[in-house]
């Protein structure tokens, strides 16, 4: 698939599932904030840009954190940031704009903010050095630019029993670009081909029960993984849909359904 396409079938999922990309089955995203906030350090009155803002879950929550700075916020799924301006506004948030802007043409001139994140999204771009070295041109020297992504075993088994089952149906795997990030030592890499110093990273565990199958689907439904189950007809979609709810309620137990989200954080300074 040639890079305009892919980029364009991005888009077109997330600005169909943005109405319910804040389930609470996702809640991860919502986990996910407070941690980049640590790695970023911040002071309180900083500029911040956020990349990938989609619903404007880290946007939003580091807002709260800078009384005296602000939050920009850019993603390209105009109908995710619609969602995210009625959330700022629900919230009271002044201090946050979201922007309709392509993470790969940041508009926005060089040295122009104090910080950076980008929090999951980094990995939707086949080319992860040249993006995070243009995030960071944005960024001030002595800034800091911080992602998060996930570790090698993020959403298994439940994701491969998808992977396998949506086969069956003649859905190929799409490739894992992800992977590339899912350890210490490629995020490090990532971090120094994009010239950022003070690199650090860290893993953090932000999983839990999910009450059913029916969850997992939401999950499935409301997120990137809609992308794929859409290429199925109404008639096969609805038959993957009981096969495979039916194999991962196989994996309740009295707690739930384990979800497991573990997330690497890595944050380094701009030179």
């Amino acid at each position: 698939m040639e890079q305009a396409e892919r980029k364009a079938k991005i888009r077109e999922t997330f600005n169909a599932v943005a109405s319910g990309y804040d389930t609470p089955a996702l809640r991860f995203f919502a986990k996910n904030p407070p941690h980049l906030a640590r790695y970023l350090d911040l002071s309180g009155d900083e500029h911040l840009l956020d990349v990938a803002t989609g619903t404007g879950n880290a946007a939003l929550a580091l807002a709260a954190l800078l009384p005296d700075g602000r939050v920009t916020g850019v993603d390209f799924a105009a109908a995710m940031l619609e969602r995210a301006r009625t959330r700022a506004k629900e919230a009271g948030l002044a201090n946050v704009e979201f922007v309709e802007m392509d993470m790969q043409a940041l508009a926005f001139p060089d040295d122009h903010f104090s910080a950076a994140c980008c929090a999951f999204g980094i990995f939707f771009v086949d080319d992860m050095e040249g993006q995070l070295a243009h995030i960071a041109a944005k960024v001030k020297p002595g800034g800091r630019v911080a992602i998060s992504g996930f570790t090698e075993g993020a959403f298994s088994p439940l994701v491969d029993l998808m992977y396998a089952r949506l086969v069956c149906y003649g859905v190929e795997r799409p490739p894992l670009t992800w992977k590339r990030i899912a350890s210490e030592e490629g995020c490090e890499a990532l971090f120094r081909s994009a010239g950022l110093d003070g690199i650090r990273t860290g893993r953090v565990d932000l999983g839990y029960f999910l009450k059913g199958p029916e969850e997992w689907w939401e999950i499935i439904w409301q997120a990137g993984f809609r992308g794929l189950v859409s290429q199925l007809t109404p008639d096969d979609l609805s038959r993957f849909r009981a096969e495979h709810l039916a194999e991962v309620a196989d994996l309740q137990t009295s707690e739930g359904i384990r979800l497991e989200v573990e997330a690497l954080y890595t944050v380094g300074t701009r030179v």
